[in-house]
């Protein structure tokens, strides 16, 4: 149960700072059909791509966190097997701890796919469309 404490308290503190400084999105043009063509939807885009990113940062903070508590772990129970005497164990928890690493280097190599993939679908969209309120 204490442990159920602490961990909520961790997890409460990455996601406060997390969400701490999110980017501002300010509202353009005059609301009227008066601004440029397109002009809403470049702001709309900007924010879709600000939360791609704030959801890729989050990822990796969710991963560094479940790296270590992992290492942690598993640092534990290796210390624990060569203490018990139990080579089988700590030979299965060193294997686990590397496989984990290996898992984290390769989830990261995906987060900057991820990256590419917002960029290059943020700049399909097309410019032309005029989304403004026609005045009937």
């Amino acid at each position: 149960m204490r442990n159920r404490k602490y961990l909520l308290i961790v997890l409460t503190v990455v996601l406060l700072a997390t969400f701490s400084l999110p980017t501002l999105a300010f509202a353009q043009g005059n609301g009227d059909g008066g601004g440029e063509t397109g002009e809403a939807l470049s702001v709309l885009e900007n924010t879709f791509k600000s939360l791609g990113v704030l959801a890729i940062k989050f990822m990796y903070t969710l991963s560094f966190i479940i790296v270590v508590v992992g290492g942690v772990k598993n640092g534990f129970a290796i210390n624990m097997a060569q203490q018990i005497g139990v080579a089988g164990m700590a030979s299965r928890h060193t294997w686990n701890f590397v496989m984990g690493i290996v898992m984290f280097v390769l989830f990261l190599a995906t987060l900057p796919i991820l990256n590419l993939v917002i960029d290059n679908v943020t700049h399909l969209v097309p410019k032309n469309i005029n989304i403004f309120t026609p005045g009937w």
